[in-house]
């Protein structure tokens, strides 16, 4: 896919589209030069991390139209291969709204790898990204972040080929959508990765910590979201919560606050983090 197709199809707004348009005319070899080392690191320390944030932005568009060529081999098809890409216009996005300039965080970079290693893949309105099984317990990091019990571990080994689920900001996670989204993946991954066995669904999440879903009532997405995993573990983490639930972190209640705001408002023990599984 061409460049410019691509961009015609990213959905920017329009005030980040002119302006990477307007410096691919002018800068469009140096940007191709910068790709070719873009990502060239065993960490995540990547070259791409210490250019300005629309050089940042500029690279990964760019690298997006090669990627394009690699997702198509395995058999993605071009609504998925789109829709994976858009992650990017959704973080830009996010970055112009939280610092009112154009490109992208240093996080969104370290990010993209998965792209880049064509590792994930939007279907519907989740992510899956292949993945490995771990379990962030003592036994595994070194620090008892969560506990899982000996059963589950032997039942899911670490290691185990996984397919992780994200969730993106602002996604629509009503039970109807999630149902398809996770029926389509499956049906996805058994044809374009024929000589993998899944063995599980898994997602490390905010929204799967207990403590909130008992406060939940029964109607609500997210605690439709999680009744579709067993949670198996679980820590009383609560920044990813606080960074969804609040404007970038900011603690302040937004002018129609959701119940689930003004419940961790007044206290936010209710939040943290969980892992939950959906075995295949």
């Amino acid at each position: 896919m061409t460049l410019e197709t691509l961009l015609t199809q990213l959905k920017l707004q329009a005030v980040i589209e002119d302006a990477v348009k307007q410096k691919f005319t002018k800068n469009r070899q140096q940007v191709a030069s910068i790709a070719e080392t873009a990502y060239s690191s065993d960490d995540f320390d990547f070259p791409l991390c210490k250019r300005m944030p629309l050089t940042r932005l500029m690279v990964v568009v760019y690298l997006l139209s090669q990627k394009y060529a690699e997702y198509k081999a395995i058999g993605t098809t071009d609504e998925i291969i789109l829709d994976t890409f858009r992650d990017v216009s959704l973080r830009a996005n996010l970055y112009y709204k939280q610092c009112g300039k154009i490109g992208i965080s240093k996080d969104d970079v370290i990010w993209f790898r998965h792209i880049m290693n064509v590792h994930i893949f939007k279907i519907g309105v989740l992510q899956y990204q292949t993945f490995n099984m771990i379990y962030l317990d003592e036994e595994t990091i070194g620090e008892p972040y969560m506990v899982f019990t000996q059963e589950q571990k032997l039942a899911l080994p670490n290691g185990s080929p996984v397919i992780n689920c994200h969730i993106q900001k602002g996604a629509n996670i009503s039970a109807a959508l999630v149902n398809e989204s996770i029926d389509q993946a499956k049906v996805f991954f058994k044809d374009c990765f024929p000589s993998i066995e899944y063995k599980a669904f898994l997602c490390y999440s905010w929204l799967l910590y207990p403590s909130m879903l008992n406060m939940l009532p029964k109607d609500s997405n997210i605690k439709q979201f999680a009744e579709h995993f067993s949670i198996i573990g679980a820590c009383n983490d609560s920044e990813q919560a606080m960074e969804n639930l609040f404007d970038y972190g900011k603690h302040n209640l937004p002018c129609n606050p959701t119940t689930l705001q003004r419940m961790a408002k007044n206290d936010n023990a209710i939040l943290g983090y969980g892992c939950g599984i959906i075995m295949l």
